[in-house]
């Protein structure tokens, strides 16, 4: 348990919950170590945890009619998945997940039931509070996501990915392959393929096996659209 105490704060979220709070939702959560890859929500499925991740990165992805993917928004110490417990009164748990959830970048979380999570959003307020400050962020990620697959290129929305997960994560090297990428961003991965290729030729990233590693943050932020400063100002990054 002292271990867990500990571990909370490093999640954003959950450090912003009173400690007395914070104390009665202990008993109903764990510590997780979770893998690059790990599926932790299909969408539609139902939802039996909620992850706050301490040290891993996530992506929130939504399936497409034709089988492809593209990701909602990227998930790391500052927030939590998934937000359908907050949204769906009528029990998330029972009514299934808003997203698929993958890890991309491993490492600790801590889980919660769901129907605990939910019960404790409807009867305390301080938890509601700190919860849907990190929602109304989440929808300023998601509305710009929205705008960006639409409006922007390829090589600015990968730049911009790639910037938002070494923010989050704290580390240039994330261990995401191309055909992850390629999910992410939405695309065809020969796509990515060209537009990897492209930034390692300027010096941008270098990548490895199964890894790509930000070589020249400032020199990639040139070339971002707007999206990824109105989400960084937003969420108070650094």
């Amino acid at each position: 348990m002292a271990e867990l105490e500990q571990e909370v704060h490093n999640n954003l979220v959950l450090n912003e919950v009173p400690t007395h709070d914070l104390s009665r939702l202990l008993p109903h959560m764990q510590i997780k170590e979770v893998d690059a890859k790990e599926i932790l929500h299909q969408a539609g499925e139902p939802l039996h945890y909620i992850y706050f991740p301490t040290t891993a990165l996530m992506s929130m992805l939504m399936p497409t009619s034709e089988g492809a993917t593209v990701e909602l928004a990227t998930v790391g110490r500052e927030g939590f998945t998934d937000i359908s417990s907050v949204l769906n009164r009528a029990g998330a748990h029972e009514n299934g997940a808003l997203a698929k959830v993958v890890t991309v970048l491993p490492g600790t979380v801590i889980r919660m039931k769901s129907d605990a999570f939910e019960a404790a959003v409807a009867s305390n307020l301080s938890v509601a509070r700190c919860i849907r400050r990190y929602v109304s962020l989440l929808f300023t990620e998601l509305a710009l996501s929205v705008t960006c697959n639409r409006l922007h290129s390829l090589e600015q929305r990968c730049a911009r990915w790639l910037l938002t997960a070494m923010d989050k994560s704290g580390t240039r090297t994330m261990p995401v392959t191309q055909e992850m990428l390629a999910d992410i961003l939405g695309v065809y991965r020969q796509s990515v393929v060209q537009v990897v290729s492209d930034f390692e030729a300027k010096g941008l990233i270098q990548g490895g096996r199964g890894s790509i590693k930000v070589e020249s943050p400032p020199r990639l932020a040139a070339m971002v659209c707007e999206c990824y400063f109105v989400s960084k100002k937003r969420a108070g990054r650094s």
